[in-house]
């Protein structure tokens, strides 16, 4: 008993001298929002209209050490997004999720692709990338997001 009891306060003490010397960071859970995602993504065989909820999560990344700037780690989930042929009238589907890091400023403009594919037999040969381009706002205290706007449109790579 001696030794595991020795082994955890060896343990605690190096936790505290790592957070004293060296800084630490932390990730604390802050907010979440559902935004409206609408926009046409073109390209063959068809051009898709797409719309849904994306669900965004942010964490603010906070830090002990100096000239660091502040971070939010964003989750972007586009689960409740689809789309509809716009010749076909076929039903387009996307599982995407995203994680970014950003620093933490009261506007951002953050973007990601996301693949968007048929559902149907074979769908996954029909897949195009779509582009979600999301305004964010943010209170710069806490790192909440307070509001938000989307489209979404043809990537140009």
């Amino acid at each position: 008993m001696k030794t595991s009891f020795a082994h955890v306060k060896l343990a605690l003490l190096v936790a505290m001298l790592a957070g004293v010397l060296g800084g630490s960071t932390s990730a604390l859970a802050n907010s979440s929002a559902a935004i409206a995602i609408s926009g046409t993504v073109d390209g063959l065989p068809e051009s898709v209209y797409v719309s849904g909820l994306a669900q965004i999560t942010t964490t603010l990344v906070k830090t002990d050490k100096f000239h660091h700037p502040r971070r939010v780690i964003l989750s972007i989930d586009l689960h409740n997004v689809s789309g509809q042929g716009l010749s076909t009238g076929a039903t387009y589907v996307t599982t995407a999720q995203d994680e970014v890091m950003r620093r933490l400023v009261a506007s951002d403009l953050v973007e990601i692709t996301f693949p968007l594919y048929s559902n149907a037999a074979g769908g996954l040969s029909t897949a195009r990338a779509g582009l979600a381009s999301f305004r964010l706002t943010f209170d710069v205290n806490t790192g909440a997001l307070t509001g938000g706007t989307a489209t979404v449109s043809t990537p140009s790579f």
